[in-house]
């Protein structure tokens, strides 16, 4: 869709008057993708819900213009108040939504080997194992794991794939 097709279809739409926000809520980041036809989407509806989030009504219209020409888009929502009724919202405009992961909250070497230790459990592997599958450094991982060090934030991130799906990163890694 042309930018004059957007801008023809968001003002038959009329102007947004007012946006109720959230006053608390947890910072919350996503995927947005159509879900329907780009002319099936609720162009509004789905501006204002972002709007309600945090986002400013600019950012919110870009962000939803971005979608209808048939792209995603990332955002970060300062306030989402509830996860399962953004989600609604998003779907039942047309939109669909997909919450990127957290990262682990990490607040001493103690949490971070533990569930290290509990990563490497949960894909069923002995320190040697998992070392020579993911390509971490043996030396390393028994650092992380006996709490002599904090990984760092890139590294939490490749443990947290890990965590996610154990079994794709080792495809992933595999020759071939």
């Amino acid at each position: 869709m042309t930018n004059a097709g957007l801008k023809e279809v968001f003002g038959r739409l009329g102007q947004i008057r007012d946006v109720d926000r959230n006053r608390s809520g947890s910072p919350e980041s996503l995927v947005l993708r159509p879900e329907r036809a780009p002319s099936a989407i609720n162009a509004i509806a789905a501006t204002r819900t972002l709007a309600r989030c945090g986002l400013t009504l600019l950012r919110a219209k870009r962000a939803i213009e971005t979608v209808i020409a048939g792209d995603e888009v990332t955002l970060v929502l300062p306030n989402v108040a509830s996860r399962d009724r953004l989600v609604e919202e998003l779907t039942e405009a047309g939109l669909q939504p997909r919450f990127l992961r957290r990262k682990p909250r990490i607040t001493s070497k103690s949490v971070a080997s533990k569930w290290i230790r509990q990563v490497r459990e949960s894909a069923g592997l002995t320190q040697e194992q998992f070392a020579v599958v993911y390509g971490v450094d043996l030396k390393t991982l028994q650092k992380y794991e006996q709490g002599a060090s904090i990984p760092a934030a890139a590294v939490l991130s490749y443990f947290q794939m890990i965590e996610s799906d154990p079994q794709a990163i080792k495809r992933m890694r595999l020759e071939g």
